[in-house]
């Protein structure tokens, strides 16, 4: 009986022990998961495909990190399982809705075939929390850029430079490609075939930036699309910074407060590297004038030009906002420059009566608060 009583309460311990470790190992995973998914949600792509890609071409992804909470993060590593990517911290410490990235460099140059990454990412702050992001793609050697990129460097909005490259394919004669496109329509694309013999194909791709790019950083693909199926598509990096040959300052006039019969006046000042001619200023809303304060005449060419712009309420306005554009064309870029005005009309302040004012019969004037 005393047997059967040990045995029982052995078997119970055993028990009791089993329901706390499952418990404990389902609080130990959910803390875990936690502990991971905070950090997670701080970026929006953990995976990213390259695709085909050609030997040397410049292979590069910047996953984008967002720090929604109130607490500081930092990130305190990044390291990659393949030497086939380097991984680089861009900006390791982030405050309250700060953002950074991880950049993925696909190296090209050393290796060839399928490839694959992943990319540990340990933050140490405001809790220790491990990410993994993964890369993939396949270099291949049958295909070839050169140059493996075209950057154009700083270029003013209304230019349209080019640039040359050949494309070649060393494979079968019967291998083509069948179109070709743009991920950026300010970046365009003209594919010519130029030699095919043998298995070997080329062709002059000629890289464009469209004369009507608005201003701002390029970091596209040029896809060409060929007749191989599942690996049809092949991009090629084309970057750039298109900025504005003429500038003007401020970017947008604030009148604020105008009354019916009143105007105002700002001035603004238009200027580029190099001289330029200034051909009109316009605004579709009537109530502003324009007016050139630098010497000399606007058909003159030079580096600088001062305006004044006045803006005149009519006597009868009534109490309004007004938010216009002014538009400013040169012979420097063929889109104008626009800027944003913003004007308050109100009614005329009444009048009011001062004590050097003759009374009449109707006014009794304000008492004089200290005596003769």
């Amino acid at each position: 009986m005393m047997r059967l009583s040990q045995q029982s309460s052995r078997r119970y311990n055993q028990l009791v022990f089993s329901v706390i470790s499952i418990a404990t190992i389902f609080t130990l995973t959910d803390t875990l998961l936690f502990s991971q998914q905070w950090a997670e949600e701080m970026f929006e792509v953990r995976n990213y495909d390259f695709g085909n890609i050609s030997r040397y071409a410049k292979a590069e992804y910047e996953f984008q990190i967002y720090n929604p909470y109130l607490e500081e993060v930092h990130i305190k590593s990044a390291t990659t399982s393949c030497s086939c990517t380097s991984v680089y911290v861009k900006k390791s410490t982030l405050k309250t809705y700060e953002t950074g990235s991880i950049l993925a460099h696909f190296n090209t140059d050393r290796f060839t075939g399928m490839r694959d990454a992943t990319i540990t990412v340990v933050i140490d702050r405001p809790f220790y929390a491990i990410v993994q992001l993964h890369v993939k793609g396949v270099i291949r050697s049958d295909i070839l850029f050169q140059p493996s990129e075209v950057n154009f460097g700083n270029v003013n909005v209304g230019e349209s430079p080019e640039k040359d490259v050949i494309f070649s394919y060393n494979g079968h004669n019967n291998w083509k490609v069948t179109k070709i496109h743009s991920s950026n329509p300010a970046v365009l694309g003209e594919l010519t075939e130029t030699e095919r013999k043998y298995g070997q194909v080329k062709y002059q791709l000629k890289v464009k930036i469209a004369p009507n790019a608005p201003a701002g950083y390029i970091n596209d693909r040029i896809i060409l699309v060929t007749n191989e199926g599942k690996k049809a598509e092949i991009p090629f990096v084309v970057q750039g910074h298109i900025r504005q040959g003429v500038t003007v300052n401020p970017t947008s006039l604030v009148f604020g407060n105008t009354e019916s019969g009143k105007e105002a006046t700002q001035k603004i000042v238009v200027r580029a590297e190099k001289p330029f001619t200034l051909k009109e200023i316009s605004c579709d809303n009537k109530r502003y004038q324009f007016e050139l304060l630098t010497p000399n005449n606007t058909t003159s060419s030079k580096n600088i030009y001062i305006v004044a712009v006045t803006f005149k309420a009519a006597e009868s306005e009534s109490a309004q906002n007004f938010h216009d554009t002014i538009k400013i064309i040169t012979d420097a870029q063929a889109t104008p420059l626009e800027i944003n005005a913003y004007v308050k009309v109100s009614e005329p302040k009444k009048r009011e009566n001062s004590l050097l004012d003759e009374p009449s019969s109707n006014v009794i004037p304000k008492q004089r608060l200290t005596p003769l």
